[in-house]
């Protein structure tokens, strides 16, 4: 009763199986288009989470170890995407950029008592800096590599 009106589709294998292969060989095309765009969003959400770290510290506020992973996970999403642009572009000036602007957040987002430190305005004024310098490499490699 409820298949009245639905018809089935049969499919020749061998046509399923060409399709897979031609939208595989896609994939990489697909992530060499979208590479740019995506480095650029995670150096953009990392930069505001860096904003955030340097304002609390400004205000000498302190982040609960529990709530911490605000600042880690758009790390962890970043450095996924960094392992995959590595394995495919090993060889790009924008992704060795890319992975010191990382290096330089995590140093930031390593551990919530950076807040704690005496000098949290210094020392997460001086990491942010470091972030920001190598974000903007990263972003001048990219409109290099889109150059040329």
């Amino acid at each position: 009763m409820l298949r009245a009106g639905v018809q089935t589709v049969k499919v020749d294998p061998s046509r399923a199986v060409g399709l897979v292969l031609a939208l595989a060989s896609l994939l990489p095309g697909c992530f060499a288009w979208r590479y740019p765009g995506l480095m650029e969003r995670h150096l953009e959400v990392l930069g505001s989470y860096a904003t955030k770290l340097e304002a609390l510290a400004q205000d000498e506020r302190t982040v609960r170890a529990q709530d911490w992973g605000e600042f880690t996970y758009p790390l962890e999403r970043a450095r996924e995407f960094a392992r995959l642009g590595a394995a495919r572009y090993p060889e790009r000036a924008s992704m060795r950029a890319f992975q010191r602007a990382l290096d330089a957040y995590g140093a930031l987002a390593a551990d919530p008592a950076i807040l704690s430190n005496p000098d949290a305005r210094s020392v997460v004024a001086a990491g942010v800096a470091t972030f920001r310098a190598a974000a903007d490499e990263a972003r001048a490699d990219l409109e290099r590599e889109r150059a040329g």
